[in-house]
């Protein structure tokens, strides 16, 4: 008998790491841990102390018993660019990378330096000229390096990183299936911050890292069982209400403009999915209900679409990483 390889799958927030160790390519045979990251290591997602942060996750590889593993990551949110640009009629999909190779910095410009970046050609043309359209995604490859060497020297075997939103919609296709014609928001509530991320026809059309100001010395961390937590609030409640009620006027504004600016007025935002560590996602929910006409989905964990293995729904993020795939 031929046991499957195991591989691990890791998303590290300013406050916590999450992995899941997972023999094969399904969910079926998984296992989930997580630890909290001391405050100041990581903050708004990059790598404050590298020292501390080897130290504290090199302690975390051997802890976990994961050292030698292939490992698959999300780049935090907040790092993150995605951009539409047009594609010459002449570039051909191999010669994609070498074309926005030459353009970056010279046609094409982003917001910092040194990109890493990958491209995805879309079905679509320009509705004037008829050239190609192509999704730009891209992060600061120094900071995807500070993780990527650490990985290494901790012991892991970095094989591929994700988007966390793109992660969090393969698992939802995958689980609850996406319908089309649909126009999803999907809506990551976390501790300090949160995603926006709204897909069409299974593709992302616009993607938005809010920071909260929410201090972390607010949240207390609370065991949960054998590498598990959950989190409390601690902090002054009618602030936090005033901040929710804050992003509602946010969240209102990214739809008018996703439906206005982006699409003339004929596409509109169908259904909301909301997911993440925020502890009292139907608070969120309440408040999204009371401001919008639409549907709002409490995305939760499970191990397959039949929904027996209920997991932790904080993991969404990182279950969707688990399903990519090392050929996708």
């Amino acid at each position: 008998m031929i046991l499957k390889k195991k591989t691990v799958n890791l998303i590290v927030d300013d406050y916590a790491i999450r992995c899941a160790e997972q023999r094969g390519s399904g969910l079926e045979e998984i296992t989930l841990m997580e630890k909290p990251v001391p405050e100041g290591m990581v903050e708004q997602g990059r790598i404050a102390d590298e020292i501390a942060f080897y130290e504290f996750f090199k302690g975390t590889v051997q802890e976990w018993g994961i050292k030698r593993r292939k490992v698959r990551f999300c780049v935090p949110d907040s790092l993150v660019s995605m951009k539409k640009e047009t594609v010459p009629e002449h570039v051909k999909e191999n010669e994609l990378k070498a074309y926005f190779h030459m353009e970056i910095g010279n046609s094409i410009y982003l917001p910092f330096e040194n990109p890493a970046f990958d491209v995805c050609l879309l079905p679509e043309r320009d509705a004037n000229d008829g050239k190609r359209k192509a999704l730009l995604f891209s992060v600061p490859l120094e900071e995807l390096n500070k993780y990527s060497e650490i990985f290494i020297d901790a012991g892991l075997k970095p094989v591929q990183c994700d988007i966390r939103s793109l992660s969090a919609y393969r698992y939802f296709a995958a689980v609850e299936g996406a319908k089309p014609g649909k126009v999803y928001l999907f809506l990551e509530v976390n501790l300090n911050w949160l995603g926006i991320t709204i897909f069409s026809d299974d593709l992302p059309e616009f993607m938005r890292y809010q920071d909260l100001d929410i201090p972390l010395k607010n949240w207390r961390c609370v065991p949960a069982g054998e590498n598990a937590f959950t989190w409390e609030y601690a902090g002054d409640e009618t602030y936090l209400s005033g901040l929710l009620e804050d992003q509602m006027v946010e969240l209102e504004r990214i739809m008018n403009f996703y439906r206005y600016s982006i699409h003339k007025g004929r596409r509109t935002v169908t259904g909301i999915i909301l997911y993440g560590d925020f502890p009292d996602l139907a608070k969120v929910r309440e408040r999204i209900e009371a401001n919008f006409t639409l549907p709002v989905t409490i995305l939760n964990g499970y191990a397959s679409p039949e929904k027996i293995a209920a997991l932790p729904r904080s993991f969404i993020p990182v279950l969707g990483l688990a399903l990519k795939g090392e050929s996708s």
